[in-house]
């Protein structure tokens, strides 16, 4: 009986290990495939069955998050491939695998660019959230909502440009101001 109760003890370490990294596994699959909108979610659902029936291979005590992204780019390349077969344009492996080291070895410095971009975000103009809000989280085109605020889609563009340049330079001072200097 005893066993037992260590085996659900350690489901339920496991489950919480897997719950407690949801927003991070999905911000990590979100940037190995950022034209996947809600689909993202859907990847993520695939990941935590896989996660779930490989949980026997994971080590309680040694770094989740670091086993859950090595587990995430080996689906997405999984992914990418189901998708070059179906005929879709997709990134070549090459690229993934130079984007996802740098998660690989260093998972926790996704949370700060996570926790950076949510700063970042809350000093933009509502107006500006707004647009990026329909470019990113919305599956409808851009042009739908340059009729919706009476603008050209190419205005829209350019302020989703300037926007992402903005953000891009707040990140890294955001990044730059937390970490420590050397020596």
């Amino acid at each position: 009986m005893s066993e037992e109760r260590e085996q659900d003890a350690d489901s339920q370490e496991f489950v919480t290990e897997l719950t407690s990294h949801q927003s991070a596994m999905l911000a990590y699959i979100r940037s190995l495939a950022p034209g996947a909108g809600t689909g993202a979610r859907d990847l993520l659902q695939e990941v935590n069955i896989t996660l779930w029936q490989k949980r026997e291979t994971f080590e309680l005590g040694t770094n989740f998050k670091a086993w859950a992204f090595q587990t995430i780019r080996y689906q997405m390349l999984n992914h990418r491939r189901r998708l070059v077969s179906q005929g879709w344009l997709v990134f070549d492996d090459d690229l993934i695998e130079r984007v996802a080291p740098g998660f690989e070895f260093e998972p926790d410095e996704l949370e700060e660019r996570h926790i950076a971009l949510r700063r970042c975000l809350q000093r933009l103009r509502p107006q500006d959230r707004e647009i990026l809000h329909h470019r990113y989280a919305t599956r409808a085109p851009l042009q739908d909502y340059a009729e919706k605020t009476n603008r050209s889609a190419g205005t829209l563009k350019a302020i989703l440009f300037n926007l992402r340049a903005a953000l891009k330079k707040c990140i890294e001072r955001q990044l730059q101001s937390s970490t420590p200097p050397k020596g």
